[in-house]
């Protein structure tokens, strides 16, 4: 049985690549291209029109511009069919956010840490209760998402973090300690998902 190594971070960087590996728009299907010019489309005549006002930071424009992409389906990209997503993988994340930043980064930033770390934690941890609870809502952006990693003390070093997740004596829930900022989205999300060191685990 081979074994496999699990690479170092950034040794792709380093690394020979096998050619198999890589992947080029002339590798896209049909349905990725209509993907990419609705992506566009939608860049282009939403968002960039309003490119003054999204850096001027007017009040309630960046939510409403995400809860138009979800109308249209470009929150659910990497969302399973179950939780109602399109369930087109990867490589469809990786088209959403080449365009957006056609617009800038304000609006990259804020489309990608919904459909990101807003969004793919419960994808991929979250229990089937809290995919069936929160996806389908993530997906068409009537909820929107983000990610409460950085504190005073600590940003993308996560183990440096000192919140902390305590659970509660009767066991129902967990108790909060700690304090998080810079966080991106946080003026309009509705699920913040709280990165937190937890001392006892909960047995439901």
């Amino acid at each position: 049985m081979a074994i496999q190594t699990v690479p170092a971070g950034g040794s792709f960087l380093l690394d020979e690549t096998d050619p198999q590996d890589i992947y080029t728009p002339e590798d896209f299907t049909d349905e990725q291209h209509l993907l990419m010019n609705t992506i566009r489309d939608f860049v282009t005549q939403e968002v960039l029109p309003q490119t003054a006002a999204i850096e001027a930071k007017t009040p309630g424009l960046m939510p409403e511009l995400l809860k138009k992409a979800g109308e249209i389906g470009l929150l659910s990209l990497e969302i399973p069919e179950a939780y109602g997503g399109a369930e087109m993988g990867i490589i469809s994340g990786m088209m959403l956010m080449e365009s957006a930043s056609l617009a800038g980064g304000s609006f990259l930033t804020s489309i990608a840490d919904h459909v990101g770390i807003g969004t793919l934690p419960i994808v991929y941890s979250g229990s089937d209760e809290l995919r069936q609870r929160y996806l389908p809502q993530l997906a068409t952006g009537e909820k929107l998402g983000c990610y409460c990693l950085t504190e005073a003390q600590s940003g993308s070093d996560a183990l440096a973090a000192q919140t902390v997740a305590e659970l509660s004596p009767d066991g129902t829930h967990y108790l909060l300690t700690g304090t998080k900022q810079y966080i991106t989205n946080a003026a309009f999300s509705d699920l913040f998902t709280v990165f937190a060191k937890v001392t006892q685990v909960a047995s439901y």
